[in-house]
């Protein structure tokens, strides 16, 4: 897996501490982009963070790779961890 970020993105905190859960688990490489750099192909506008699988997906959605590396962790979401990455999801980064 390849995640890439760029300094000062919004999303990137909750991604890389959510990254620290799979350390040993999975294979991750951790890459900085420029903000202007297009990672996904079909998406017209550039993005970070994303996760690109070695199956060749990305996810590009904050949530949905912090509950990825959730998942790949062995972690058990709760009801609270949930509830934080739906309040980032719809209120922080809509502040940015």
């Amino acid at each position: 897996m390849r995640l890439f970020v760029s300094e000062g993105a919004p999303g990137n905190l909750p991604v890389l501490a959510a990254a620290g859960r799979v350390r040993g688990r999975a294979e991750l490489l951790i890459s900085t982009v420029g903000p202007e750099e297009c990672m996904v192909p079909f998406l017209t506008r550039p993005k970070v963070p994303v996760l690109q699988l070695d199956s060749g997906n990305y996810l590009f959605s904050t949530s949905s790779i912090c509950r990825y590396f959730f998942l790949l962790s062995g972690w058990e979401q709760d009801d609270l961890t949930n509830q934080w990455l739906e309040w980032e999801a719809t209120e922080l980064q809509r502040s940015w």
